[in-house]
């Protein structure tokens, strides 16, 4: 999307020493500045720009020198018993609970074939695909959830009572490509309408509305009003079960009880919910013949008679995966506005951009 996915093209290694120092100077220690910048590059490297450095870094910079978030993170198991836990993550980055609790959920997935890890008192995880997909490699699907400030209104309402809370899900294949799905349960995410805004571009239209409930293409009018569910009534839905399980069951905020957005909100800890669940999928089948299965399955759909006008049919995370072959390689866009942001943090920190 021009202006906002598109910009000057950096380094990815570069990026990423950045963003592990800017880190490091803002109190993360060694080993979670690396998580963190890994997390935040490798979104921006699958395209998902939002959740990538290009708007998240500043943020949470932000959020650390103001005090609303601890650089150092003290992760306390509150609750376990053999396939699921409760992690405590003293509000300190989302990241660094989102991995221990992955982590967490995939040794005992392989215990006892499912394990289900929740965590409270924690922050914006970056991308939920990130979280999933370490599920991968162990020959296991997973999946990642999360709760959000509240952007929209229950179906009949006009207040904003429920977050983007987005999802995430990752199940293997053999040869071809796997399945990586990653949404929000709102038509576009907040952070696309914040990097619209913060470049005065216009929205598409159906995103959002204004205040007064009016759709609208206007990001400031947008920001001050509602963003809309995917579905109607079934985002709503979704959105809201997210917020159950993410936020109602582990002890955190949900719904209206966020004190604010991230980005805006520089008094108060957000307090996030997040869940994170592993499937071991050699408890249903052998792992040969669900990825041969898996191919198949695959195929079938990409094979699909084309409607006419489409050249083809993507996997869900398939053109993430074009799109980091493609970064990894020419770099990471970042839009004029977002390289002047950088500059002033470097130079405010002593890490020149």
């Amino acid at each position: 999307m021009p202006g906002v996915d598109e910009g000057i093209f950096f380094p990815v290694k570069k990026l990423r020493e950045w963003s592990e120092q800017v880190f490091r100077k803002a109190g993360v220690p060694h080993d979670d500045s690396i998580l963190l910048a890994d997390s935040l590059i490798t979104a921006n490297l699958r395209g998902v720009d939002t959740h990538g450095i290009t708007r998240m870094l500043p943020v949470y910079i932000n959020r650390i020198k103001n005090g609303v978030m601890n650089p150092e993170t003290k992760l306390t198991v509150l609750r376990e018993r053999l396939s699921t836990a409760l992690i405590d993550c003293s509000n300190g980055p989302g990241q660094i609970g989102s991995d221990y609790a992955m982590n967490m959920a995939i040794e005992k997935a392989s215990k006892t074939g499912t394990a289900f890890v929740a965590t409270t008192h924690s922050n914006h995880f970056g991308a939920g695909a990130y979280w999933a997909m370490k599920a991968l490699e162990h020959g296991m699907i997973g999946f990642a959830a999360t709760n959000a400030p509240a952007v929209f209104a229950p179906t009949g309402g006009k207040k904003a009572m429920l977050g983007t809370n987005p999802f995430a899900v990752a199940i293997p294949a053999g040869n071809e490509m796997p399945f990586v799905l990653d949404l929000a349960t709102t038509v576009v995410a907040r952070g696309r309408v914040m990097l619209h805004k913060k470049q005065n571009i216009p929205l598409q239209p159906g995103w959002a509305f204004d205040e007064s409930g009016r759709p609208t293409t206007d990001p400031v009018e947008a920001v001050k009003g509602l963003l809309a569910p995917i579905g109607g009534y079934k985002g709503y839905g979704i959105a809201l079960a997210i917020d159950i399980m993410s936020g109602v069951m582990t002890g955190s905020n949900y719904g209206s009880h966020f004190p604010g957005f991230p980005d805006i909100n520089m008094e108060e800890p957000s307090d996030i919910g997040g869940i994170f669940c592993a499937v071991s999928i050699d408890s249903f089948m052998d792992l040969s013949e669900f990825t041969e299965r898996m191919d198949t399955a695959l195929r079938e759909i990409k094979n699909c008679p084309l409607a006419e006008g489409n050249e083809r049919i993507y996997i869900p995370g398939e053109i993430e995966m074009g799109t980091y072959e493609k970064r990894i390689h020419e770099g990471i866009p970042l839009p004029e506005v977002v390289v002047g942001e950088f500059e002033n943090i470097g130079e405010e920190m002593g890490v020149p951009f």
